[in-house]
């Protein structure tokens, strides 16, 4: 499983894929954010794998910079 962290203010996704990632572990929702799916300012979109991950951006979210971070 591969996650997404969208984060609309910045117009920016970035990708975690390894579950050691420190990012990962401390996703958490807020008030603005989501986990599964996206409030105001974005959330964390989880996928079953990468390529998954980037049809549903270049579908959905075109503008948006993508950063593969691990």
């Amino acid at each position: 499983m591969v996650w997404i962290n969208v984060d609309k203010p910045t117009k920016k996704c970035t990708l975690h894929m390894k579950s050691s990632c420190n990012y990962l572990h401390k996703k958490s929702e807020t008030h603005y954010k989501g986990i599964g799916y996206l409030k105001r300012d974005g959330g964390w979109l989880s996928f079953p794998d990468p390529k998954l991950a980037k049809l549903y951006l270049q579908s959905y979210l075109p503008k948006y910079e993508f950063v593969d971070h691990c």
